[in-house]
């Protein structure tokens, strides 16, 4: 539930999808369709599931781990956190050029400063 400062609840918890819909027409990012014959009124264009899928791409983009991902947008099973950890084109290709990169050499002892002591052999 979103506060405003001096004017009270900007959605009211008890139908978040229609007052999600209002407020995003009222932003001009999302239309209402004409009534239908049944009076039923279908809203178009951004949707609050929308802004959860962004934010965990997002966070997988940043190498954030699947657990803490979940751990953030509050899935609780795998299978519901994979339907919104959706997978394009660009993902594999980057992917695919990450594994082409010869991977980094490691120098063990390279700085002097941290390299250990050589035993001292006794003739």
């Amino acid at each position: 539930m979103l506060e405003q400062k001096n004017e009270g609840k900007a959605l009211d918890s008890t139908n978040l999808r229609k007052e999600w819909a209002k407020a995003c027409v009222a932003a001009k990012i999302g239309v209402l369709e004409p009534k239908d014959k049944a009076g039923n009124q279908k809203y178009v264009g951004l949707i609050i599931h929308d802004l959860r899928r962004s934010a965990i791409k997002n966070l997988m983009k940043t190498g954030t781990t699947e657990k803490v991902a979940m751990a953030i947008s509050g899935h609780k099973t795998r299978a519901v956190f994979d339907r919104y950890h959706i997978i394009d084109g660009q993902d594999v290709v980057s992917a695919m050029r990450r594994v082409q990169e010869p991977p980094a050499r490691v120098q063990f002892g390279a700085n002097p400063q941290t390299r250990a002591p050589k035993p001292q052999l006794k003739p």
